[in-house]
């Protein structure tokens, strides 16, 4: 910590695997918030909903996979909201003063949401036809839909429901993803504003590491 301004140290494995995974937990949440959400808009709630999720192979990992799915969401999210408090808390606390300051912090929050939603929806998309498909081979009937649960004439709520979920869940995203970006940029500016480093070469090595990494995770490294 200088002054005002936490560093991050992040290992090499996180700075890789961190945002992939939670693109994955996004992704796998909102298929099943998705899901959920054609359901009860195709059978409504209660007897009739019960019985379709039974009737389609849904009663042997439904339940079990979207508790891990939507606690781990809910952790990850957790996370995200506390590290942007903090950072929000540290912007608060002193470095207000950067404020004139032209600081880089990437592309702007439509930006990021067009990127995470167009990547979302057609992956969402694919997931949901893929797993129609196997709850449909591994049911009693062995009757493939194929996509006719996306494009079929009754199946007319789905494209729209995935649309709306996922636009929904990647603006949320992008929203977090946007602000903890641009606050990360402000405080590496205060670190470089209070930290002046004096006759040390930057060691090589270190260039092509962090040019290897999200920039997004590297504020600071001695």
């Amino acid at each position: 910590m200088y002054g005002d301004v936490v560093i991050l140290d992040a290992t090499p494995m996180l700075a890789r695997h961190g945002r992939r995974l939670r693109t994955l937990v996004l992704t796998l949440f909102a298929l099943f918030v998705a899901h959920d959400a054609i359901y009860v808009a195709q059978f409504g709630v209660g007897a009739r909903y019960a019985a379709a999720m039974a009737a389609t192979g849904h009663d042997a990992y439904y339940v079990p996979a979207s508790l891990i799915v939507g606690t781990t969401a809910a952790l990850i999210a957790a996370v995200a909201i506390l590290r942007l408090a903090r950072l929000t808390a540290d912007r608060a606390g002193g470095s207000r003063a950067l404020a004139p300051m032209a600081v880089e912090a990437g592309p702007g929050y439509l930006h990021e949401l067009r990127f995470t939603w167009l990547r979302l929806f057609p992956t969402v998309v694919a997931l949901f036809v893929l797993q129609e498909n196997l709850e449909a081979w591994f049911g009693p009937e062995h009757d493939l839909p194929g996509l006719a649960n996306v494009l079929g004439n009754d199946s007319g709520v789905v494209l729209p429901i995935l649309a709306i979920t996922t636009f929904l869940l990647a603006s949320l995203g992008a929203a977090i993803r946007w602000r903890t970006r641009t606050l990360e940029a402000r405080s590496l500016a205060a670190v470089r504003a209070r930290i002046r480093i004096a006759g040390r070469a930057v060691p090589p090595a270190w260039i092509r590491e962090t040019a290897a990494l999200p920039h997004e995770w590297t504020l600071d490294r001695r």
